[in-house]
């Protein structure tokens, strides 16, 4: 029997299914190449038509976009039923989606995001099997400050832009220990009034503020775990690494790269399956387009370009199973370029003046130069312990860092160390092969941004 799990979220659909054993992944903003793209049950069936699976041959598990018979468990005693069964399909809890996506064996388990089914917000699960949903949703407050500010595009980007910007900040700790979901709304609306200046401080302390108020709210909302033991962590708010990086001081926490409503389709599927699987070369498991490997001196024409200051694109092997690049769908620099951040934003990603760029180093040189010398996923801040890697120092001293081993990803790998040779750094900073408002490349002709001194796909420049 073959399994199926489709991500049938607001946003970032996605499909996976298990095929005699062998992982297929697909997410539809990549396929479209619009932004957090919601696809049709017509793009599901197309898929699957083209891996060669009939839905009738197949023991089919999906997630549902907000169903709210899910939600009714919140306020009733939790009654064990974490599915529907409708046809020959099953329907599971957004959130239990997301727990069961996070592929660990953990006994402990927790999900948080905007909302989910019902409009939950969130699931916890301990030790003894209790399980408790949350109507509070720190990504909502983010959010809140976002339509402050006036973002465009969709709320979901919006955290990310915010948690950029309260570094710069100082928070009032007796206000963050204030602000609730009754509160929120009015204090972002009277700044609405007054007018919002990214570079006013006051506003850079309001925001500051409200991040800090999400914090004490997540970190309230793990003492329900016993501390002595691992954490499983999925659901989109974990994207946070300013929290994350709080919250790993007190709890040993495990977070996988497709926390977000992109990574449903992997938890319906493990649902489905009824155990964990192989998932190949996790986490590049797109089912897109891998071109020919980049050779020894292809990677040497690219070291030596990054070595000159350059900006490179580079498309490698299948894509990232999650929303952040990890050197196969990067724009890639030098990260000891005076200027180098406003120089990429100018010329290539058009971003925020505050938002900050992350960056890739060999796992085994990570302690010289950062505090946390494990963080293959990028889902945590560390402190950089180096002067003169401005591009990729935040004004509070932290990157956002991957470290990069040969066996995760050869290719890449040979990259940073080819770079080191000609430069002492093993480090590069990095960040999505896109534009603003566009996903990360799906496709050799999505990669071609303007700006790039040289994009590389597989073997060829």
């Amino acid at each position: 029997m073959n399994f199926i799990g489709i991500g049938g979220a607001r946003h970032d659909t996605s499909i996976a299914a298990l095929i005699d054993g062998e992982f297929k992944y697909r997410k539809s903003e990549r396929a479209f190449g619009i932004k957090h793209h919601k696809a049709d049950d017509k793009w599901f069936k197309s898929v699957l038509d083209e891996w060669g699976i009939d839905e009738k041959d197949s023991k089919v598990v999906y997630t549902d976009s907000g169903r709210k018979k899910f939600g009714k468990r919140i306020r009733k005693p939790y009654d064990d039923e974490d599915y529907i069964v409708e046809g020959d399909r099953i329907c599971i809890d957004h959130h239990t989606a997301h727990i069961y996506s996070a592929l660990s064996d953990c006994s402990q388990h927790a999900a948080f995001d905007g909302w989910g089914s019902g409009r939950n917000t969130g699931l916890t699960v301990t030790t003894d099997g209790q399980k408790r949903y949350k109507d509070l949703s720190v990504g909502k407050f983010l959010s809140y400050v976002g339509y402050a500010m006036d973002f465009k595009g969709m709320e979901v980007d919006f955290p990310g832009k915010v948690m950029g910007l309260q570094a710069y900040g100082t928070p009032d700790l007796d206000l963050a220990r204030q602000i609730n979901q009754d509160n929120i709304l009015d204090l972002c609306g009277e700044w609405m009034l007054r007018g919002v200046d990214s570079k006013d401080s006051k506003f850079q302390d309001f925001v500051a503020t409200v991040h800090k108020a999400c914090e004490l709210i997540q970190l309230e909302y793990f003492k329900v775990f016993d501390s002595s033991k691992k954490i499983s962590c999925s659901g989109g708010v974990m994207l946070n690494t300013v929290i994350n990086t709080e919250l790993r001081k007190t709890y040993d926490i495990e977070i996988i790269p497709h926390v977000y409503d992109g990574g449903l389709s992997v938890g319906a599927l493990r649902y489905a399956v009824g155990h964990n699987f192989d998932m190949g070369n996790f986490p590049y498991c797109q089912d897109d387009y891998a071109p020919e490997e980049a050779h020894d001196d292809t990677i040497e024409k690219a070291a030596e370009l990054l070595a000159q200051g350059k900006i490179i694109g580079w498309y490698q092997g299948h894509g990232e199973i999650g929303p952040r690049a990890l050197g196969n769908r990067s724009i890639l620099m030098n990260p000891m370029i005076k200027n180098g951040k406003d120089i990429l934003n100018s010329r290539v990603k058009k971003r925020e003046w505050w938002r900050p760029f992350g960056a890739s180093v060999l796992k085994e040189k990570a302690g010289e130069y950062f505090d946390i010398d494990d963080s293959p996923y990028m889902l945590y801040n560390a402190k950089v312990k180096q002067s003169g890697l401005d591009p990729i120092t935040h004004v509070d001293g932290t990157c956002r860092h991957q470290t990069v081993t040969y066996q995760s990803n050869p290719i890449y790998y040979k990259l940073i160390s080819a770079f080191e040779k000609k430069t002492g750094c093993p480090i590069l900073l990095n960040t999505s092969l896109n534009i603003g408002g566009k996903p990360i490349a799906g496709r050799p002709e999505d990669a071609d941004v303007p700006g790039l001194d040289a994009l590389f796909v597989g073997n060829l420049s």
